[in-house]
């Protein structure tokens, strides 16, 4: 179990971090990088950079022999799934929250955190569905009593 919450905390932090490094605001000092970092503010390019920062963490755990062959699929999954959900999430938060200026801007940079978060949980429940594990074989003393 702390094992999990360690890999969970891991990847959270990476994605927090690689989401910063690819978004390529105007205040940086390091150069967008091609092909990954945004190219304007528009919803879907929010939803191509989530799918970048997963793919990019996702490659570094890969090329680091901390991603599972279990894991895979779920992982998949994921990472379809999560940003088909951004366009949503931030319409929520303008159109039905009608969060506007400072509140919406704090609601927005919240889901820099939530959404890896939701992403580590939506993979363990894949990871337990898609490959139950196997009880222990438990010794049978009846016959001793």
């Amino acid at each position: 179990m702390g094992k999990r919450i360690l890999r969970g905390l891991a990847f959270v932090v990476a994605n927090v971090i690689v989401m910063i490094i690819l978004h390529g605001n105007s205040r940086q000092f390091w150069p967008k990088i091609p092909y990954l970092s945004l190219r304007n503010e528009s919803t879907l390019e929010h939803s191509r950079l989530l799918f970048n920062t997963l793919l990019v963490v996702t490659a570094g755990q890969a090329l680091i022999g901390k991603l599972p062959r279990e894991r895979w699929l779920p992982r998949g999954i994921v990472m379809a799934v999560l940003p088909g959900l951004l366009p949503a999430l931030i319409f929520f938060g303008q159109r039905v929250l009608r969060l506007q200026g400072e509140t919406g801007e704090r609601y927005n940079l919240s889901l820099v955190p939530i959404l890896p978060i939701v992403a580590v949980v939506l993979e363990e429940v894949l990871v337990d569905k898609l490959n139950p594990s196997t009880p222990e074989p438990h010794a049978d003393y009846s016959h001793l009593v």
